[in-house]
């Protein structure tokens, strides 16, 4: 079987006989939703005390497999995207799992002035002084979509969300057509409960007057796919693309950065608690 077509009840299965292995006896298991996140995670915890694995399904699956296999062994620990959570400022308790600091751990990444500096570096022309400006311009460009987003979480109103949207944007204002992109979404959407965009447009104007925290609200996905789009159009011309990008981002994020975040902070404290060490 191919790694890539293994279910979620399979790799429960082997994550059962893995931990009940005496070799793994005080070895922690950490737990992630994708396996760009594994390649990330594998170089900032200790491999020699831990094992880093992606779970299939997204973030329902990763909690529920977390929930019950911290009753088989307590070393057990699961990392997800925070998406919207931080912006409903309400506690998350879900037993032995913690939160990325921003939207997701792409957004942990580019919010790093010294990693995102360093990828306009590599990909752009720009001078150090007009890289946060990029940066802010880019979430700019993808505000609405992003509101639209978490409207849709909010008020589940059975959007297919994720259409593309790399055509639409016109960088020499940063403008995004949203009609366009609202009218993709609908194409895709045949149960949406909201299709006028007058309405929609009333509602993503109330949500961005609560000013919601950028690197809460966008999505690291769509931040990179602009990004490329910027640095294609801008750049010196080489082709790049968002997994190139995705990329350079990971290879530029050290452990002295992680170590500055509340999930570094919050996991070394549980392992601490637990008598395991999961960092160096």
């Amino acid at each position: 079987m191919n790694r890539q077509d293994i279910t979620y009840q399979d790799k429960l299965n082997e994550l059962r006989l893995d931990i009940s292995h005496p070799n793994n006896n005080g070895i922690a298991f950490v737990l992630l939703e994708g396996k760009s996140d594994v390649r990330l995670f594998r170089k900032l915890f200790n491999l020699k005390k831990c094992k880093i694995e992606n779970i299939p399904g997204g973030c329902p699956k990763l909690e529920e497999c977390v929930g019950f296999l911290v009753n088989i062994n307590p070393l057990i620990i699961g990392i997800r995207d925070a998406d919207f959570i931080h912006l409903r400022n309400e506690p998350y308790s879900k037993h032995n799992m913690f939160l990325t600091d921003y939207h997701d751990m792409e957004m942990m990444l580019i919010s790093e002035n010294e990693v995102f500096n360093a990828l306009l570096f590599e990909y752009s022309s720009l001078s150090q002084d007009e890289h946060a400006e990029a940066r802010n311009s880019i979430l700019t460009t993808i505000e609405q979509i992003s509101l639209l987003k978490w409207l849709n979480e909010k008020e589940h109103l059975g959007y297919q969300i994720n259409v593309g949207f790399q055509d639409l944007i016109s960088l020499s204002d940063y403008h995004l057509d949203f009609e366009r992109y609202f009218s993709r979404v609908l194409a895709k959407s045949p149960n949406a409960i909201l299709i006028d965009i007058s309405i929609v447009m009333q509602k993503l104007q109330s949500l961005k007057e609560t000013n919601p925290d950028s690197f809460q609200l966008c999505n690291g996905h769509d931040f990179i796919e602009a990004l490329a789009k910027y640095v294609r159009d801008k750049g010196d011309g080489r082709a790049i693309n968002d997994k190139n990008i995705s990329s350079s981002l990971r290879m530029a994020y050290t452990f002295e950065h992680y170590k500055m975040t509340k999930l570094f902070a919050t996991t070394k404290s549980w392992s601490d608690n637990n008598t395991c060490l999961i960092y160096t």
